[in-house]
């Protein structure tokens, strides 16, 4: 499997230390023959640690432990389908009140003859 990354935006800011890295972007990339997996992580200096004595490479090094930590502790989400909507007609026919029901119940009894003969 190859690895590449590129830097593609860093952002400085002010503190009380000076002038500090803020954060650096990392575009990574996972290639293998049938197969690729790519996006960006971003590095800061609270998260990761990184500061202007980072090199180049500890930043690459860095942002591939955290690209493959964010996969392994990825979770699949799979949404709840959405309902599917109905037509005037069907809109219609479910709005209309339920027809009312009998009160009366009809109760099923079932008697058991025995006959006993005697001889």
């Amino acid at each position: 499997m190859n690895i590449t990354t590129s830097i593609t935006n860093t952002s400085l800011k002010n503190s009380d230390k000076g002038l500090v890295i803020d954060f650096i972007d990392l575009v990574v990339n996972f290639v293998e023959p049938d197969n690729y997996f790519g996006g960006q992580i971003r590095l800061t200096a609270e998260e990761d640690g990184i500061s202007f004595q980072t090199t180049t490479e500890s930043l690459q090094d860095l942002a591939i432990v955290k690209a493959k930590r964010l996969i392994a502790e990825a979770k699949l989400f799979v949404p709840e389908p959405e309902p599917v909507p109905l037509s005037e007609d069907e809109q219609a026919q479910s709005d209309a009140p339920e027809p009312a029901k009998s009160e009366a119940t009809s109760e099923a009894t079932t008697t058991t003859t025995t006959e006993a003969s005697t001889e």
